[in-house]
């Protein structure tokens, strides 16, 4: 017995000397990505820097990337009578399936929002949808995202255990051999954090990317909208049960929700299989989902006609942003819960 206890002192000696070696050389090894890509991980940087200097925030945002790049949260602060603060929330291919994921589990707990602002179009709701199925995967892949025994097993070390958080870089003699480098030298390797990612997500989390583009018919884009957003059109399945369970979470942890059909171009409505019909049937499809969750629903589709303000048939550029920020505090006076 004393001699398992002496090895078993040797080896705690040895995991505490090891831990405090990683955590000198932490900041010159690369970063592990925890998350499904360095735009989710920006995010997560970005909430939990709220929760350390705001405590939460008013409105938080959430959706796919149609969201991301039409709502910039210090316009609509400042466009709000009340400045109401906002959080942008949104991912890139967040399906109904995906956010039932992310919002209760990773923003909420964040930001405690007193309004979730959902938004939502047509592909959102359809069950043979191309887009955000490989996004899903990644998302439930993601080290820190797993919902398996070993991914929630696994977890508190990642987030507190230097050792453990930078195993795989550890486990590359060159990747080490660099990092020693950087470390004699005082060069440390860059970090992802709340400031954003220039030319992709802004300080309140939202979207940079398509800001200088408009619409011009692009055919080969149109031919994307058709085949891979709109493809066999189906509702009813998988993401309208999800977004119904999203809302009616929410709604029944006592916070302000509003579903948002969010503003597209003609363009976009002709290339459903059925037209017009396919896009009324999907607006039909959310007003109910708002009913029956006790949600609040704006239909802002047609918000505007001015091609202008669209980078493509159905994401905003930043004319489009910015006008639709400012005047979104009106838009959803009547749903808009108070201060946090």
């Amino acid at each position: 017995m004393r001699r398992l206890l002496l090895i078993g002192g040797v080896a705690a000696v040895a995991m505490v000397v090891a831990e405090l070696a990683v955590h000198v050389l932490a900041p010159y090894l690369p970063e592990p990505l925890l998350y499904t890509d360095e735009t989710t991980q920006v995010k997560v940087a970005q909430m939990e820097e709220i929760a350390d200097d705001e405590g939460c925030v008013d409105v938080a945002f959430a959706g796919s990337s149609m969201m991301r790049d039409a709502v910039d949260p210090e316009v609509f602060t400042g466009a709000d009578p009340d400045g109401r603060t906002g959080y942008n929330a949104a991912l890139d291919a967040a399906t109904p399936v995906l956010l039932e994921e992310w919002i209760p589990e990773e923003v909420v707990p964040r930001l405690d929002a007193q309004t979730v602002v959902v938004g939502i179009t047509s592909f959102d709701l359809n069950d043979n949808v191309r887009v955000g199925g490989d996004a899903l995967d990644s998302y439930g892949d993601a080290t820190l995202l797993r919902d398996d025994l070993m991914g929630r097993m696994q977890r508190p070390f990642v987030r507190h255990v230097d050792l453990f958080r930078y195993r795989n870089e550890l486990r590359n003699p060159q990747v080490l051999w660099d990092s020693l480098g950087r470390l004699r030298r005082g060069d440390r390797e860059p970090r992802l954090g709340p400031a954003g990612i220039e030319g992709l997500i802004g300080p309140r989390g939202e979207g940079l990317s398509r800001r200088d583009l408009t619409w011009t018919g692009s055919p080969a884009l149109l031919r994307f909208v058709q085949a891979e957003l709109l493809n066999d059109y189906e509702t009813g399945g998988a993401q309208t049960r999800a977004a119904r369970d999203l809302l009616t979470e929410l709604v029944e942890d006592d916070r302000s929700v509003v579903l948002v059909a969010l503003p597209v171009t003609a363009d976009y409505v002709a290339q459903h299989p059925g037209g017009r019909a396919d896009f009324d049937r999907f607006l039909t499809a959310a007003g109910d989902l708002a009913q029956e969750s006790g949600a609040g629903f704006v239909d802002l589709h047609d918000w505007t006609t001015d091609e202008t303000l669209f980078a493509d048939t159905h994401h905003l550029n930043a004319d489009g942003a910015e006008a639709l920020s400012g005047e979104l505090p009106g838009l959803l006076a009547d749903d808009l819960g108070g201060s946090c």
